[in-house]
């Protein structure tokens, strides 16, 4: 009798095992795609299936963009409603800015040396001409040392159903051979189009990744969430945080005058940085500080107050400015500090009319 229960624990133990493999066997074929098409905003991954193991990615990096807010000449009846596109940051320029921040990479503006209109309908008139003729419009320079970068990430807006001409331009001034490149574009209706044909044409010995980030134009100014996603999962994630831990520095520029802050680790400087890069109006205000309103209130919770004079960097709750000094000032409960002027401090008295904000890269 103990032999055959004995063989019976043996059948049921070998069954149990069977059972188990085929399990792991069939997996993979339960394994398969969702969906043959990504939306606009998507990630399209290489192999159509998420990988959120991705190994963290080393080596330089470089963020490459075409925007038509760097590349246009603003007329003065130009507003953001009716032109969102143009006005500084423009689409591209903001989703290059969140790469940036990600990866730690250097940026650089593709520019050319005659500026297009800011008038949309002109300025795609102009770029369907220049796609007509095959043009290569001239630049203002190129990348310095561009053999220092391993991966570059490339943005830029669909222009009649491909690129702007002056992608191409920079595509050939700039051999990116075996380079790993990723995409990243801003588009209407017409999506990626032809786009992604031609910049592997112009760029054909350079590891071009299937994996692009795209979104509708509409859609820019809020993906910052998605296109970082994305970034993340292609592997940069460790980057980003070495950034977020190294010193923070922004740029205030008016005309040729530009102030460098260095941000303290304060809430309230976390707040202000997330918000940029911005486009503001300078005010004066009393004899000794300039002042601007920033988009949102700044969370002032764990921030230490304002006490260092001249050079200070600061935000008066009350009123939701932020404030710029330029000699000493008195201490206030509720006046608390955002960092220090690292470079020109002395000119922050000269600073009027609309200032940009933007970050330092490295």
């Amino acid at each position: 009798m103990k032999k055959i229960i004995s063989l019976f624990l043996i059948a049921v133990m070998i069954f149990c095992l069977t059972a188990c493999g085929a399990t792991e066997e069939s997996v993979p074929e339960l394994s398969a795609d969702i969906s043959e098409t990504a939306d606009a905003g998507s990630v399209i991954p290489e192999n159509g299936e998420e990988d959120s193991t991705a190994a963290v990615q080393t080596g330089n990096v470089l963020v490459a963009y075409f925007s038509w807010a760097d590349n246009a000449v603003l007329a003065e009846d130009v507003d953001a409603v009716s032109s969102p596109s143009v006005i500084p940051p423009g689409n591209v320029q903001q989703l290059a800015g969140w790469v940036q921040e990600q990866t730690g990479g250097d940026l650089f503006s593709i520019q050319v040396t005659e500026p297009y209109s800011s008038d949309w309908d002109e300025c795609l008139d102009r770029a369907n001409q220049e796609r007509r003729e095959e043009a290569r419009p001239e630049l203002t320079g190129n990348v310095e040392n561009l053999d220092q970068y391993d991966t570059v990430f490339l943005g830029y807006p669909n222009w009649w159903y491909g690129v702007p001409m002056a992608l191409l331009t920079f595509l050939e001034q700039n051999d990116l051979s075996g380079k790993q490149v990723y995409l990243f574009c801003s588009h209407g209706t017409g999506g990626l189009a032809n786009s992604v044909e031609l910049i592997t044409e112009a760029a054909s010995g350079a590891e071009i990744s299937d994996n692009i980030f795209d979104c509708y134009e509409e859609d820019a100014s809020s993906s910052r969430e998605a296109i970082q996603s994305w970034v993340q999962e292609l592997g940069y994630s460790a980057a980003a945080e070495e950034t977020d831990s190294a010193p923070r520095q922004i740029a205030v520029q008016s005309g040729e005058n530009t102030v460098v802050f260095e941000l303290n680790d304060s809430p309230a400087a976390d707040t202000l940085y997330e918000q940029l890069p911005l486009t503001i109006e300078v005010e004066d205000y009393s004899t000794n500080e300039k002042i601007f309103y920033p988009s949102e209130e700044l969370d002032t919770t764990d921030t230490p107050l304002a006490d260092d004079g001249a050079g200070t960097l600061a935000y008066y709750a009350p009123w939701g400015d932020v404030v710029m000094f330029y000699d000493e000032y008195s201490e206030n409960p509720s006046l608390y500090e955002l960092g220090q002027a690292v470079s020109g401090g002395e000119l922050v008295g000269q600073l009027s009319g609309t200032i940009m904000i933007d970050i330092v890269s490295e």
